[in-house]
């Protein structure tokens, strides 16, 4: 299976963020100290979606969080 890229910005995968959950994080901003994902706002230029990831890591917090 094909690792998810979710921060284009940081280089930060849903494999990235999945281990963050694994230790401890609960919320988007756990994630974002965890793994540097949704912080350096360069979104409409690196994401191929043209949009801020944080709608990306949150599905991906909902999909994992126990």
């Amino acid at each position: 299976m094909e690792d998810k890229m979710i921060c284009y910005c940081s280089n930060v995968s849903e494999s990235d963020i999945i281990e963050a959950i694994n230790k401890g994080a609960r919320n988007i901003d756990d994630i974002r100290e965890m793994t540097s994902a949704c912080t350096i706002s360069n979104c409409l230029e690196m994401n191929p979606k043209k949009r801020c990831c944080s709608q990306d890591i949150i599905e991906v917090l909902n999909k994992n969080i126990k």
